[in-house]
């Protein structure tokens, strides 16, 4: 199953260098020995305009299993960094990052063998720039908002400062 999980990887590839969004970038990372290793991502998205994320260029790693896309990947943003639906581990709360389970009666979003990279990494800049505060995976923010939503907005334009977009191809 891994070598269907790389030719799909592969064919992703090929399918985001003819059509990405701007400012994105999302490539394969390169192994210690300099071989691409399929399974793991290297993204950045900028930030949405009118947002506390504008002027950022955000940094996250996705990786596959080897039974993509029968299975989600995972998500991860730099550790420390501060957001709602981020794990302290750097792990990401995403809807669409969610297995589904079948039978299961309660929320149906969830992972889709049909997604894409490019749904993710859209995805992705969405969340960064619209926090879910009803999906909590961090409480130190989701408090910090409740008792000073100033404070919490100065942190998040603080954030955004420490990831200040630079010129950057779309890879």
């Amino acid at each position: 199953m891994a070598s269907a999980a790389a030719s799909r990887l592969q064919e992703e590839r090929r399918q985001w260098r003819k059509d990405h969004p701007p400012g994105m970038t999302a490539k394969p990372a390169t192994a210690e020995d300099g071989s691409t290793n399929m399974f793991v991502w290297e993204c950045k998205v900028p930030g949405m305009k009118g947002t506390f994320c504008e002027g950022g260029l955000f940094p996250f790693t996705i990786k596959f299993s080897p039974e993509h896309p029968h299975k989600p990947p995972r998500v991860y943003m730099p550790a420390g960094f501060f957001h709602v639906n981020v794990f302290e581990d750097g792990g990401v709360c995403l809807s669409i990052l969610k297995e589904v389970v079948p039978g299961h009666l309660g929320d149906v979003s969830g992972w889709r063998p049909s997604f894409t990279v490019k749904q993710i990494l859209i995805a992705m800049q969405e969340l960064l720039s619209s926090p879910n505060f009803g999906s909590v995976a961090n409480p130190a923010v989701y408090n910090l908002n409740a008792r000073s939503p100033k404070d919490y907005l100065q942190r998040m334009k603080d954030q955004t400062a420490k990831y200040k977009a630079e010129d950057d191809e779309g890879a």
